[in-house]
């Protein structure tokens, strides 16, 4: 099968296995259109219920024979479709990106800005680039807080807890509640603990 076939819109397994017969001479277009005709096509449908033609409809096919070929053709196509990203993901990488230069530009006129100074020597504006490079890379991926229940081995733990690295949060089941009542603290409303 070739990869035009995927391409002229082909939907069915059926559609296909005509396609490449037409394609590779095994039948003329003549000889499909006598095969659409038989003793059945002329039949008057008028006034047979709705029922029994929605059942010819569903059932009362010719049976064309399908190979594999035509199969995989059809999975293919199912799989170049699948593996395309989503529009909306799409748009999302692609403002991420966008942020980043334009980050990276306003670090820019900034490191600029510091080299042209002449109030610091060229280890301090050498340090300020170098800061102002990092923080507008860091904002692009920050690694993930790793959050730690205060449960078990870890209740009551003052300091990093064993077998965690990196950036962590300890959480216990008052948290919530504390936040609220601090929230409620400086809004200037009464504690309700009695």
């Amino acid at each position: 099968m070739r990869t035009d076939e995927l391409d002229k819109g082909l939907l069915t397994a059926e559609a296909v296995e005509l396609a490449t017969q037409l394609v590779n001479r095994k039948i003329t277009a003549s000889q499909l259109i006598d095969q659409g005709f038989n003793r059945l096509t002329m039949n008057n449908k008028d006034g047979l219920p709705s029922w029994f033609l929605d059942d010819e409809s569903k059932y009362y096919k010719a049976n064309i024979p399908i190979t594999k070929e035509a199969i995989n053709v059809l999975r293919e196509k199912q799989r170049a479709l699948d593996a395309r990203p989503i529009k909306k993901v799409a748009e999302a990488k692609a403002r991420k990106k966008f942020k980043a230069v334009q980050r990276l530009t306003k670090a820019k006129k900034k490191a600029d800005g510091i080299m042209e100074t002449d109030d610091l020597n060229e280890n301090e504006k050498a340090r300020q680039v170098g800061k102002l490079i990092g923080k507008s890379k860091s904002s692009e991926k920050r690694p993930e807080k790793k959050i730690v229940i205060a449960k078990g081995a870890n209740k009551g733990v003052k300091g990093r807890p064993k077998g965690v690295k990196g950036r962590y949060k300890i959480v216990d089941s008052r948290m919530k509640k504390e936040v609220r009542a601090l929230k409620r603290i400086k809004k200037g409303g009464k504690s309700t603990r009695r």
